[in-house]
């Protein structure tokens, strides 16, 4: 029986949470459950509208700081909230009492203003909380924004090594295997040196807008330097080469030229090292791998790409007409 009424309660706590919700047009996010649960239980504890993660710039740091004071605001006024409903049961209940003890048109007096009061204070803390809740959901915005400002190279656009390395883990603890592709950008210090880093910031982003486009559906990111990284989930060397070299044709047959002057910058080209993962390999033994794949790309004249099978991958006519290789 006592299992009962706690679950009934809890159903009629849910409801009232919901109800509450409704009547104030807020939306069903977890931070205004939150919110209204701490007023109508007192848990403070509860109004977190935001997960922490640990912050990379003080940028991230300061948003921190002014969602604690958020979430200390909420509380404050759910506590608020909280004591004026006292008040007002308080004043109700003496009230009541003073009804029942035969007093006269005075105490009705009395409690019609304790109600008129108690409404303008529930409107007022109704203002208190919508206005609260908005500047959490504006900061919670701000933080993804943060986040994914934090997973973004600023230069290309794309993702950055850190966001490589949490999807790799992510994959990895869901026992996916992985492809991965290692491109380095051939001569790019002579492209910088003679045309000036302009110039090279837009070769950059050009290898990261071909390798973007022609790996679809697999993570391109900025690895470090002229170094990018192209991570395939559940798909083998051979699929993921193709790909690669079709990124590879792309930039090397795009028309350059410097903008200043008009000269033509010459050929842009990409050498790239793929290799597969090994079941319970770890992410730096795999990078090992296609790290000294590229190197042997490099040493076999650049503007190739070598695989783990040992193959290079075959010629773009060739993948027109072969049948599809499963992951």
């Amino acid at each position: 029986m006592i299992e009962e009424g706690e679950h009934a309660q809890k159903r009629q706590l849910f409801a009232a949470i919901g109800e509450a919700m409704f009547a104030r047009g807020l939306d069903p996010t977890p931070e205004n459950f939150a919110v209204v649960h701490a007023l109508m239980t007192g848990d403070e504890n509860s109004v977190s509208p935001l997960a922490e993660e640990p912050g990379h710039s003080d940028a991230a740091q300061e948003l921190m700081q002014v969602a604690r004071r958020q979430v200390e605001t909420l509380a404050n006024v759910a506590a608020t909230t909280r004591e004026e409903v006292r008040d007002y049961q308080g004043d109700l209940k003496f009230g009541a009492e003073q009804l029942a003890a035969g007093a006269g048109p005075a105490s009705i007096k009395a409690l019609v203003r304790i109600t008129e009061s108690m409404i303008e204070r529930s409107r007022l803390a109704e203002a208190r909380l919508e206005q609260a809740t908005e500047e959490a959901r504006a900061l919670r915005q701000k933080l993804l924004d943060a986040q994914s400002e934090a997973r973004t190279d600023t230069l290309t656009g794309i993702f950055n090594r850190r966001a490589f390395d949490d999807r790799f883990a992510a994959l990895t603890e869901a026992g996916v295997g992985v492809s991965v592709a290692l491109c380095d950008i051939d001569r790019f210090k002579s492209i910088n040196d003679t045309h000036g880093h302009d110039v090279g910031d837009r070769v950059l982003k050009l290898v990261a807008q071909m390798l973007s486009a022609n790996c679809a559906g697999a993570m391109v990111a900025r690895y470090g330097g002229e170094e990018f990284a192209v991570l395939f989930a559940a798909t083998n060397s051979a699929v993921a080469s193709r790909l690669v070299d079709a990124s590879r044709e792309a930039v090397a047959a795009s028309p350059f030229k410097n903008r200043e002057t008009g000269a033509p910058i010459g050929q842009i080209t990409f050498s790239a090292g793929v290799a597969t993962s090994k079941p319970g390999e770890s992410e730096q033994s795999l990078m090992r791998r296609a790290d000294r794949l590229l190197y042997k790309a490099k040493a076999s004249g650049r503007n190739c790409v070598e695989v783990d099978t040992g193959l290079r991958p075959p010629p773009r006519a060739a993948v027109r007409r072969s049948a599809p290789v499963q992951p």
